[in-house]
């Protein structure tokens, strides 16, 4: 079990999130998250989620991101045990244990990944009107979690796998923040309600962008160490082709049919140089009619040009 405490924020981001609003309707179906647990929330839609957050928020308008979010993972060795009703029991145990009490939380499953996982959104603002105490937080969810794992007997996963499991739970969330997008800035709001930084480094002679990483707070990874598809190179590429920039390509001109008909000048001799290469040198660009015939060309342009005049002494 590994809780990980991500960025705050705003309902509508978060739950957006949590709840697939803004992903793939084709690959996130109905069936990949569900909500397994709420309290203080009115509806079970994502408008009525937001609204009834935003109204809970409202008691304390002094906190500037009033929402919280928490992702809590198992090892894929529990998964047997990992019931609805257990992940909503460990859920409860750890909020308490972390001192989210008295307020609205919406705690969500998602079931796309291998790793068994779900998200806590929570008001930090309380019924009260008054902020959740979270001083210390990342050394309370370390003893929460190490105390839960303890109690209920959950695998205490080994460094490697911890690794693997970080870059398997990083993919999807990086694919699904890539869909449709169309800019860095938008990519990285949308990564931040699924807890990934971006960071960019550059090349040391032209300073320019070269590389990226991601980070999850615990673990930092290479772009391409995830998947080759997220490195810097195609991900720029990637967003400029949805923002409709694409790179300058040289214009193929349209294939045209061309029947020779061949008149006495300099021009005639470039058709018919054209003709007789334009398949070979110019990759068909130019297809010769069907009513030409070299022959006949050849015997016309003949009969058409004038002898010349040839210099002497006459006799």
């Amino acid at each position: 079990m590994i809780a990980k405490i991500l960025a705050k924020g705003f309902a509508s981001d978060i739950v957006g999130y949590v709840m697939r609003e803004f992903h793939d309707k084709e690959k996130y179906t109905a069936d990949t998250w569900r909500v397994i647990d709420s309290d203080g929330i009115l509806g079970n839609d994502y408008r009525r989620i937001v609204d009834s957050f935003d109204i809970g928020t409202s008691l304390n308008r002094k906190i500037s991101k009033p929402i919280g979010h928490i992702s809590v993972s198992f090892d894929k060795a529990d998964l047997p045990r990992l019931t609805d009703d257990f992940m909503v029991l460990l859920a409860k145990e750890y909020m308490e244990r972390m001192g989210i009490k008295d307020t609205q939380y919406l705690v969500v499953r998602h079931l796309e990944t291998d790793s068994p996982h779900f998200h806590i959104v929570y008001n930090r603002v309380n019924l009260h009107g008054k902020a959740i105490d979270e001083s210390n937080n990342f050394d309370k969810s370390h003893k929460a979690t190490k105390a839960i794992k303890l109690k209920y007997g959950l695998t205490f996963s080994p460094k490697k796998k911890l690794y693997e499991d970080a870059i398997a739970e990083m993919k999807p969330r990086i694919q699904a923040a890539m869909y449709r997008c169309k800019s860095w800035d938008e990519f990285k709001r949308r990564l931040a309600p699924a807890g990934i930084t971006v960071q960019f480094y550059n090349d040391r002679d032209t300073g320019k962008p070269q590389g990226i990483r991601f980070s999850d707070g615990e673990f930092t990874f290479n772009g391409s160490k995830i998947d080759r598809a997220f490195s810097y190179g195609r991900l720029d590429k990637f967003f400029a082709k949805n923002a409709g920039i694409r790179e300058a390509q040289p214009q193929q001109p349209t294939p045209i049919s061309v029947t020779a008909k061949i008149k006495e000048s300099p021009i005639a001799n470039v058709v018919e140089n054209v003709i007789e290469t334009g398949c070979q040198a110019l990759g068909g660009l130019f297809q010769v009619g069907p009513g030409y015939n070299p022959d006949e060309a050849e015997f016309e342009r003949r009969m058409k040009r004038k002898p010349k005049k040839k210099k002497g002494i006459s006799q």
